[in-house]
């Protein structure tokens, strides 16, 4: 560890001008550090307990997902680990062109991993780390700064050489763009650009092994095979982060299986995690994820959400298109369930509206836990996806809170169960003269 607190400690001072600097490397280098700076945010106390009590304990997460706390744990240290080895990718590949380090860096992490290395002493909540944290925030806004002044500078380029035909207005594009360079060259020099391997790889180092060392620490009782990592007296844990005696997930299961009664069908799956896959392709064949479905069943239930909400008559054209999003087997299901609930008798019964109250009810109640995890799919996607264009440091949603590890049966069955009541709830409502006498179909 002694050259990772060298190079670390190197950070701080001025970089030597005979030491090549990162340059256009920066760039994916500021994606690695902002990786890095999420991932340490989204694990210090108030997040670990806002993940055990928000996502941890929603009714979605347990009726769909699981409600064994270990499992759902497991889950979510996984994907922190797949996180943490994209940016260890990353910061390999960088420490080959350090001076000081070397490959040292790729020899430590495996030794870490493998429990050679003891991370027990490095604290997660020390003024050092943080130090370190909010150089490389700095670095990472200045990086994305220069990357904005860049474009900038090439679009005013483009259209100074637009504009050198006809002659007009050359001159106060001369001044933009000649102030935009100033712009560019001071970003250089203030961000990653202008920073040495050593500099830029030191500090990236000591945060891997502090991250590591976080997660080996407050996943480590619900995942036996992290690396166990001994923590003295006076650095213990927060007690709402490892609590001395056990918790459990649910704290009243018998409340959490009366509401599953109401939803529909909830069936128990095997939870054997599949060896040597990534997070996204353990999904077990049982669940929507494994089916490719999670986004379009997402965008489902947040249409149907919308019209459970809407105070005007939803178009026969939008019916017709979350219809049309229906897989066929869907389609057959929800025909079925129809013909048993929209019999002519009871819709001219003056029972009607009493029955339209009852399924509003029921719909509420369903898409009150089921709305949650179709937008955490749709949330955890395009944070998935922004994270390889831009740099975010802001803690993302986990894959174990939506709809991907799903059991698709019962994700089915509350998308008919949902479906079903919007058409008994519009036809209740004395509205058939703006349907189309099939409702849904």
């Amino acid at each position: 560890m002694a050259w990772l607190s060298a190079a670390v400690d190197k950070a701080g001072g001025p970089f030597s001008p005979n030491k090549s600097t990162l340059q256009i490397l920066a760039f994916e280098a500021a994606k690695a550090m902002s990786r890095l700076v999420a991932l340490y945010k989204s694990l210090s106390d108030d997040e670990f307990f806002k993940l055990r009590k928000g996502p941890m304990k929603s009714l979605g997460v347990a009726f769909l997902n699981s409600m064994d706390e270990s499992y759902l744990l497991g889950l979510a240290c996984k994907e922190k680990l797949e996180d943490l080895g994209h940016a260890v990718v990353v910061v390999s590949r960088l420490s080959k062109q350090c001076i000081d380090v070397g490959s040292k860096f790729e020899i430590a992490y495996h030794n870490k991993k493998q429990g050679i290395i003891d991370v027990g002493n490095i604290d997660f909540n020390s003024r050092n780390v943080g130090k370190a944290i909010e150089k490389m925030e700095k670095y990472v806004n200045a990086t994305s700064a220069l990357d904005a002044s860049l474009v900038a500078l090439n679009e005013l380029e483009v259209s100074e050489k637009k504009m050198q035909k006809p002659k007009i207005n050359i001159d106060y594009f001369n001044e933009e763009t000649n102030f935009q360079r100033k712009q560019v060259l001071h970003f250089r020099k203030i961000s990653l650009w202008s920073q040495t391997f050593d500099t830029s790889v030191g500090l990236m180092a000591r945060t891997v092994f502090v991250i590591y060392a976080r997660i080996c620490t407050i996943f480590g009782p619900f995942v036996p095979s992290l690396t166990c990592i001994y923590i003295p007296k006076r650095k213990a844990l927060h007690k709402k982060v490892y609590p001395e005696t056990s918790y459990c997930l649910l704290v009243d299961k018998e409340k959490y299986t009366e509401h599953a009664s109401k939803s529909g069908p909830i069936m128990k799956a095997s939870r054997t995690e599949p060896k040597n896959k990534s997070l996204i392709q353990s999904a077990l064949g049982n669940t929507v994820g494994a089916a490719g479905l999670a986004l379009h069943y997402a965008n489902i239930i947040i249409m149907a959400e919308s019209s459970f909400y809407s105070t005007t008559s939803i178009s026969n054209e939008s019916r017709e298109n979350m219809y049309e999003m229906l897989p066929i087997s869907l389609k057959h299901a929800l025909r079925r369930k129809l013909k048993g609930h929209l019999s002519k008798d009871v819709e001219e019964s003056d029972e009607g509206q009493g029955l339209a109250q009852g399924w509003k009810e029921a719909l509420g109640e369903i898409i009150g836990w089921l709305a949650p995890v179709a937008h955490d799919t749709l949330r955890w996607q395009q944070e998935s996806d922004s994270q390889q264009q831009k740099l975010d440091s802001e803690p993302t949603a986990l894959l174990m809170q939506t709809l991907h590890f799903s059991e698709l049966e019962k994700i089915e069955a509350a998308i008919v169960e949902v479906l079903v009541g919007l058409s008994c709830i519009y036809r209740y409502r004395g509205r058939r003269e703006r349907l189309d006498g099939r409702c849904w179909l």
